[in-house]
C-alpha cells in the first residue's frame, strides 16, 4: 500500500521535527517521537528506550556543539494501517563552537530508515531508526549520544 500525501507529511513533519529540536532548541523533545522501547542506532551502536535516548541527547547538548541535520528525499518504503517504512536522506554539517564556523563541508551524508508504528490513539511513533553513513568526511568527528 502506498503511503497518502497525508501520512507521508505527517512522516517527514515528525522527522524533520527531531532535528529540528537537535539544532535548535535542547534535545528534550527527541524522545516523545519514539515508543518506549525504541530503538536509535548509529551504524551498530545502539540505543534501547525513549529515556535512553533522552539521556543519550542530553549528555551530547552538554558540548559545545553547533548542528544543522538537512533532511531530503523522504520516502515511504511501506506502509499498511500500523506500520510504515520510511527512508530519507541527511546531511550533517556539525563542528563546535559558536556561529560563524569556518568550515561549510557536509560532516556526513547519511541514509535514515525509520520503523513508524501507530499506537491506538492513532499517533504515529517511530519504534526503530537507524542511521547509516553513505559519504563521511575525512577527519570527521561525530558527536553522538551515548549507548546506554
Amino acid at each position: 500500500m502506498l503511503a497518502s500525501q497525508a501520512d507521508k507529511a505527517i512522516f517527514t513533519d515528525i522527522i524533520v521535527a527531531i532535528w529540528y529540536d537537535i539544532d535548535y532548541g535542547d534535545s528534550t523533545n527527541v524522545k516523545d517521537f519514539f515508543t518506549p522501547d525504541g530503538v536509535l542506532s548509529f551504524d551498530g551502536r545502539e540505543i534501547h528506550g525513549r529515556q535512553a535516548i533522552h539521556d543519550g541527547y542530553q549528555e551530547r547538548r552538554a558540548g559545545n556543539r553547533l548542528s544543522r541535520h538537512i533532511v531530503t528525499n523522504v520516502h515511504v518504503i511501506r506502509q499498511d494501517e500500523t506500520t510504515a517504512e520510511v527512508v530519507n536522506t541527511l546531511q550533517l554539517f556539525a563542528g563546535n563552537g559558536v556561529p560563524v564556523l569556518p568550515d561549510a563541508d557536509p560532516l556526513a551524508v547519511t541514509d535514515t530508515f525509520d520503523r513508524f508504528v501507530r499506537g491506538d490513539d492513532g499517533e504515529w511513533l517511530i519504534e526503530s531508526r537507524l542511521l547509516r553513513n553513505v559519504f563521511v568526511r575525512e577527519g570527521a568527528r561525530f558527536s553522538q549520544p551515548p549507548s546506554k
